[in-house]
C-alpha cells in the first residue's frame, strides 16, 4: 500500500513566484500552481511507502514554507487506491478533482471508483486515486494532460463511452476540481 500528501497553499497576491521558489526542485516533490479554480493556490503532492514514512517528511516540508507568503495551509493525508504513475513529465495540465463524501461511503466508493479505472485508463494516464485518511472523508484524482484541449478531447470521450464518471453522484457531497499548471522542476510535471 502507498500513501500520499496534499499540502495546499493558499498564498498572499504577488506571492506565488516566492512559494514556487522555495519549494521546487525537492526531490518527489510535485508543486502545482492553479491556473483555474481558487486563485494564488499551490498544491504540494508527495508520496511514501509507509504512513510513517508520510508523517516524517511532514516537518522539514512544512518548514521550507515561507510563511510570510501563505494565508493557510490544509494538510492531507492520502491512502492511494490506483496505480500511481511514477513522478516525470506527463504534460503541461493536471486536473484535480476531490468530492467529499457522505458519511459511511467510502467502501461503496472506492469499489465504483476501482471498477470504473481500467476503461478511463486506456484514455489517459492517471497520476493516482486516493481516499482521505482524516476529516471529512474524500475521494481525490489527479489527471495529467498534454494541454487543455487533451483534457476535454479525453474528458468528453471518456463520459460518451459511458467508462467515467464512475456511478458515484449519490455518495458526494461536495465536488471541486482545479486546472493545476506544474512548475518547471516539479517532480510531476
Amino acid at each position: 500500500m502507498s500513501y500520499a500528501e496534499t499540502i495546499i497553499l493558499d498564498v498572499r497576491i504577488g506571492q506565488v513566484p516566492v512559494v514556487v521558489s522555495a519549494l521546487t526542485g525537492r526531490d518527489g516533490l510535485a508543486v502545482w500552481v492553479s491556473e483555474i479554480g481558487v486563485l494564488n493556490r499551490i498544491i504540494l503532492f508527495r508520496t511514501a511507502d509507509t504512513y510513517a514514512g508520510l508523517l516524517d517528511g511532514r516537518p522539514k516540508l512544512l518548514a521550507a514554507i515561507p510563511k510570510d507568503s501563505i494565508q493557510s495551509v490544509d494538510v492531507t493525508s492520502w491512502r492511494i487506491i490506483s496505480p500511481l504513475l511514477p513522478a516525470g513529465a506527463y504534460g503541461s495540465v493536471y486536473e484535480w478533482r476531490c468530492y467529499e463524501l457522505k458519511l459511511g461511503q467510502v467502501g461503496d466508493v472506492e469499489e465504483a471508483f476501482a471498477a470504473s479505472l481500467p476503461p478511463r485508463l486506456e484514455l489517459s494516464e492517471l497520476v493516482c486515486g486516493m481516499i482521505s485518511l482524516e476529516g471529512t472523508p474524500r475521494l481525490a484524482h489527479i489527471w495529467p494532460y498534454a494541454d487543455m484541449n487533451a483534457r476535454m478531447e479525453i474528458r468528453a470521450q471518456a463520459v460518451a463511452s459511458g467508462v467515467w464518471p464512475p456511478k458515484v453522484a449519490s455518495y458526494l457531497s461536495i465536488m471541486e476540481n482545479a486546472i493545476l499548471l506544474p512548475a518547471p522542476d516539479s517532480a510531476w510535471r
